[in-house]
């Protein structure tokens, strides 16, 4: 008995032996586009939660699979904080260190500002932009990450304004005599010289954000549910349940996170 040729198969083998073999070279392209899928697929995730209608009871998943989402909220929260930190500190530092009528009032307000507790902005911060966006879960996400920029923001404000008070004449000068715009003096002259404290008091309101943020995701008011989803919400509800495992791994994950940035 003949024994039946395997001619259905061949074009299926010439094909495969015409494909590219991946090799190391090609590991980072495969990495830079896994992780723009991820990107993509995280902004249009993250748009449609914020963009739709607030959830009124907040249900926060113990399951492991939960925890890389939950990590992704609470970092884009602090991240978009910090940009709007960086933002507000760089223009008030700039304004107050070269209008000394703007200077004499502004430098006591942002000590002010600075020694109030930062829990005490959490409700009316909260209840302000859940009014602005009523109905909308923008509202409590634009309400947590206020919050978290008044926990960042003062001292890299603060270190802004000392930076460009204490350049030294000779580079003002050298600004003076090859004829500097306001740009290219701040480029070239004022935002180098003061990086390195922008750098390093941004260390440390990222750290303090940490602890806001933990506030902000487990915020309820009467009968009002203001939590949302990350760290701080999962840590809290494997609290309350008495999941020691869970508030291990939140735990785990947290320091995951800071490590990596």
């Amino acid at each position: 008995m003949k024994r039946p040729q395997r001619i259905a198969f061949r074009p299926l083998v010439r094909f495969w032996s015409v494909l590219p073999r991946p090799s190391a070279a090609s590991l980072p392209d495969l990495i830079m586009f896994s992780g723009g899928l991820a990107l993509f697929y995280g902004v249009v995730e993250v748009g449609r939660n914020w963009l739709g209608p607030s959830t009124p009871h907040v249900e926060i998943s113990r399951r492991l699979g939960a925890l890389p989402v939950y990590a992704g909220y609470s970092l884009l929260r602090i991240a978009l904080a910090y940009l709007l930190s960086l933002l507000f500190a760089v223009t008030y530092g700039y304004i107050a260190a070269y209008r000394p009528r703007a200077e004499r009032f502004m430098i006591p307000l942002l000590d002010v500002l600075q020694s109030i507790p930062v829990a005490s902005f959490l409700p009316p911060v909260m209840l302000a932009m859940a009014a602005v966006f009523p109905g909308r879960q923008l509202g409590v996400e634009m309400g947590a990450i206020l919050r978290i920029f008044t926990g960042q923001v003062w001292n890299m404000a603060f270190s802004f304004y000392a930076s460009l008070k204490s350049i030294p004449r000779e580079m003002r000068e050298a600004a003076s005599i090859y004829r500097f715009n306001w740009w290219q003096r701040f480029m070239q002259i004022e935002l180098p010289f003061a990086t390195i404290g922008l750098v390093w008091n941004s260390m440390m309101s990222v750290a303090g954000a940490w602890f806001v943020l933990m506030l902000c995701e487990q915020f309820t008011l009467q009968s009002r549910d203001f939590r949302l989803p990350g760290l701080g919400s999962y840590l809290q509800a494997a609290s309350d349940s008495g999941d020691t495992h869970s508030i291990f791994l939140g735990v785990f994950t947290m320091i995951a996170v800071i490590v990596l940035i």
